[in-house]
């Protein structure tokens, strides 16, 4: 299904995200919500994440495809079963859920902004491609694309379980909303794709290359990782920028996956503002249009029948540009 033409005014939007994994969602939802003459926020859904999860998923795909591991992989079989297995009990799905509903709500609270509804999401993933994990996000976003007109829009930038529920419980939806996709390599990569948001649900990745829902799929490794952000950029663009700044530049600080922020040449890829730039602007964030691919239990990707948009470049100067020129307006 192409994607529909894009209406005047504000863009409907839900936002589908998994907040507390790391650091970039926080960013992405701030600045969605900081264009109000651009986007109408109809929503923030909470999805689950489980690091234990996805690197056992890996580890599995990296012995049944065999040959020459990614560096994720390979990090995956260092860790063991053992401690993964610990990893998932200890931090299951369903804590991943309600910590990046609490983060939203905390982003929320800093921003001080007329805040759309939050809706708990998916408490775990799915076991098969025509498993139903139901959610109140899932209800909502049903509910949300039958509200209007105009087609709404969902940047879906973590483990798709909650709209893939959707377009499951009903698949009339697949004629009145747009997802864009952020994940994992270019569909025409030959190598294992290892990409967390792609294959910690490969089921619910699937089910929204095969539905026919309009598609906009944003790769982030050769195009959504030319976002980076650097600590000297943080201590510039954001410290002492409102309350909003500062709560930015604390999570960049302390981000949760990689602390080690005085490193020499480190910065960090604030991926998932790549759905938003779209959003406003397509010509920050360039598709073309291509044959459909779904993941494969080896997370290699084969060709299905179907077109869809893919992301090929970034315009990482008017990205930045805007979305801190709006943070600095909010402080």
């Amino acid at each position: 299904m192409p994607l529909p033409p894009r209406p005047d005014g504000p863009l409907r939007v839900l936002i589908d995200t998994d907040t507390a994994n790391e650091i970039d969602d926080q960013f992405a939802i701030a600045w969605a919500l900081l264009s109000p003459d651009r986007l109408t926020i109809e929503g923030i859904h909470a999805a689950p994440f489980c690091h234990g999860h996805y690197f056992d998923a890996v580890d599995t795909a990296a012995e049944k495809r065999g040959g020459e591991r990614t560096g994720l992989e390979k990090v995956a079989g260092a860790i063991g079963t053992e401690r993964r297995a610990k990893m998932t009990a200890d931090r299951p799905a369903a804590e991943g859920e309600a910590r990046s509903r609490a983060e939203i709500h905390r982003l929320l609270d800093t921003m001080n902004v007329d805040a759309p509804p939050v809706k708990a999401g998916s408490t775990r993933f799915m076991e098969s491609p025509t498993d139903i994990v139901e959610s109140e996000a899932a209800r909502h976003l049903i509910e949300r694309s039958h509200a209007g007109d105009a087609p709404l829009y969902v940047p879906t930038i973590g483990a798709p379980t909650n709209v893939a529920a959707a377009l499951l419980m009903d698949p009339t939806i697949a004629e009145k909303i747009v997802v864009i996709f952020l994940a994992g390599y270019p569909t025409a990569v030959p190598h294992g794709d290892d990409s967390f948001n792609l294959v910690q649900d490969r089921h619910a990745t699937n089910v929204l290359f095969e539905s026919g829902v309009p598609l906009v799929y944003q790769p982030g490794y050769h195009v959504a990782e030319v976002l980076g952000f650097s600590l000297p950029d943080a201590d510039r663009w954001l410290k002492g920028h409102g309350a909003l700044g500062d709560l930015l530049h604390e999570i960049y600080v302390d981000n949760p996956i990689d602390r080690d922020v005085e490193k020499l040449g480190r910065s960090w890829v604030i991926w998932d503002i790549i759905a938003i730039a779209w959003l406003l602007d397509p010509s920050w964030a360039p598709t073309f249009e291509t044959g459909r691919a779904h993941v494969t239990e080896r997370h290699t990707w084969e060709p299905i029948d179907g077109r869809m948009d893919e992301a090929f470049r970034v315009q990482r100067g008017a990205i930045f540009a805007d979305l801190l020129a709006k943070i600095h307006a909010h402080g």
